[in-house]
């Protein structure tokens, strides 16, 4: 079964005849097996406390992307678990949740994790480049950089990530006079990718921040431009229905915000419009910060960042672009 991108759950339930694996995202599970709302998770948790409720049981559960659980769904899934092998196996990114979380996981589900968890500081998605990349960002513009270790002692640390050997193309920063400028460039970069680098369709994705402006309709512009070059394309977040029911596999470019690629991988990955960012109405910049990173580490070879306005995340990226020139003229002069 096809899972969205975000809170993917896979559960284990006991054997009747032969093992099965159940694959869904949280709010379908709520949806298909407890025929519930979030909402009413509260409500929920509160009868299994006084064993009112009957729930679904599972020998395992797994989470992928768990920084994106709340602690009602954690508490929700843990009394789903079958007290004799209590197995559940939490997989998050801790540059995308330490800010989010505020209590410890035995706090959130009763569930003691000391000695039983293990930090992945290798990176095994993306190019060394890319992952310099996006952390070198991090580092500059999280709140939590004092909290950046060489390696974790109570659980709480961010770990730098250590590159796997695998190299690619430096990551590209592009900026534009306008809109349409620049996504005629997105689009003659797909093309090229396509017909010289030999990459498929679907293993390309356009991700942005926000639709439209009270003056511009970004998606517009991007679909258009990809029709005038004759490029197919699927609008994953289009509506729910178009976000459920997307094929990964389907022969076209997808297009996405940031917070449904969560999940996803491409082999090249264009961030546009990124002068959206951070979005002036979101009222905590370090979730923007992450998201620019998750944006980022979505790309698994090829990472393409324009824009054609101005932000302080676009500054970063055009003192990067002088930098880059300084170190250019550098090996010129000297090489």
């Amino acid at each position: 079964m096809m899972s969205e991108p975000e809170d993917l759950l896979e559960l284990l339930p006991p054997p009747q005849g032969a093992n099965r694996i159940e694959v869904y995202n949280f709010h379908e599970w709520l949806r298909n097996q407890l025929k519930m709302k979030e909402t009413e998770i509260p409500a929920l948790l509160e009868k299994a406390r006084n064993q009112e409720a009957i729930l679904p049981t599972y020998d395992a559960i797994m989470i992928d992307e768990g920084q994106d659980f709340e602690a009602d769904w954690l508490k929700l899934l843990s009394c789903c678990l079958n007290p004799d092998t209590q197995s559940l196996l939490l997989v998050e990114d801790r540059a995308q949740s330490i800010f989010k979380r505020k209590t410890s996981l035995s706090q959130d589900i009763g569930l003691d994790f000391r000695g039983r968890s293990k930090v992945l500081s290798i990176n095994y998605r993306n190019t060394a480049q890319i992952v310099q990349f996006a952390w070198d960002f991090y580092q500059e513009h999280s709140l939590l950089r004092s909290k950046v270790r060489e390696a974790s002692v109570d659980g709480i640390e961010i770990i730098p990530p250590q590159s796997t050997k695998r190299k690619g193309p430096e990551p590209l920063i592009k900026k534009f006079r306008h809109i349409r400028e620049e996504m005629n460039f997105v689009a003659k970069s797909i093309t090229f990718l396509h017909r010289e680098k030999n990459i498929p369709f679907q293993d390309m994705a356009i991700v942005y921040r926000v639709k439209n402006s009270h003056h511009t309709s970004y998606i517009d512009e991007i679909k258009d431009s990809l029709a005038q070059h004759e490029l197919p394309f699927t609008w994953i977040t289009e509506s729910p229905e178009a976000k459920r029911n997307f094929k990964r596999d389907e022969a076209t470019v997808k297009i996405s915000t940031i917070d449904s690629a969560k999940g996803l991988d491409f082999r090249a990955v264009f961030i546009v419009n990124v002068e959206n960012m951070p979005f002036p109405l979101e009222e905590v910049e370090e979730r923007e910060v992450s998201l620019l990173y998750i944006a980022m580490t979505r790309a698994l070879e090829w990472l393409f960042l324009t824009y054609s306005g101005e932000s302080k995340f676009t500054q970063y990226l055009d003192n990067v672009l002088k930098q880059r020139a300084r170190q250019a003229a550098s090996r010129q002069q000297f090489g």
